[in-house]
């Protein structure tokens, strides 16, 4: 629970530099968050990301990923762009990039999830990737607006990414890191979880294989 200090930082900021500010019992609220109790109190926005959509699908995986392991992800997310989903990521190097830019070449509403406030892009790179998520797509956090891009953050933003999915893709993954915490939290949320590995004989085939063999979607 953010402290009343951190509340106030980040109500200062709402309406400012396009911020919107979203308490826990605003009709905009993702009801999706409003299962699980540890979600946050407010969320900070900027764009207008539909947070009701129909479906929601997190893509997320390696900052480092393959050749292939892009091409997968631009495929996937090719595939996905009948069913109306919106694309949901951590907008992190790799397959988070990837996804966010796949969405936005096809029309696909996307999201990202930061792990600090909105008075900067973490990282830097991707600031004009952030500039094309207008309209329906838009950037998220639950941290007020000066917070810094720290370390600890980031797993706290990825219980976001897993409570905001209806399924969640792991597209090439170390054992440990990011996409395995999110994925973790993804199965206690009661979440279907598929893998794509990477080369069987590469660490990034590690941490997708162990995400699917604990996956509780049917078809992981």
């Amino acid at each position: 629970m953010l402290p009343v200090s951190g509340l106030q930082n980040g109500a200062d900021h709402s309406g400012k530099e396009g911020i919107t500010a979203i308490h826990y019992l605003d009709k905009r609220y993702p009801y999706r968050l409003g299962f699980f109790d540890e979600s946050p109190l407010v969320l900070y926005t900027r764009g207008n990301p539909n947070f009701q959509h129909q479906r929601i699908v997190g893509v997320i995986g390696t900052r480092s990923p393959s050749p292939a392991g892009r091409v997968h992800t631009q495929d996937l997310v090719e595939a996905l762009a009948p069913y109306q989903v919106m694309i949901v990521s951590g907008l992190a190097h790799g397959i988070d990039s990837t996804a966010h830019q796949a969405a936005l070449a096809l029309g696909i509403p996307t999201m990202g999830i930061l792990g600090h406030g909105l008075h900067t892009i973490y990282p830097a790179v991707h600031r004009s990737l952030v500039q094309k998520m207008t309209g329906e797509n838009g950037i998220v956090t639950e941290f007020p607006f000066s917070t810094m891009p720290d370390r600890e953050n980031f797993p706290m933003r990825n219980r976001i990414i897993a409570a905001m999915s209806d399924a969640l893709v792991v597209i090439e993954s170390k054992e440990k890191g990011g996409s395995m915490i999110t994925a973790e939290y993804a199965n206690r949320y009661n979440k279907d979880v598929f893998a794509i590995p990477g080369r069987v004989q590469g660490c990034l085939f590690k941490g997708v294989s162990s995400a699917d063999q604990a996956a509780q979607g049917p078809f992981a």
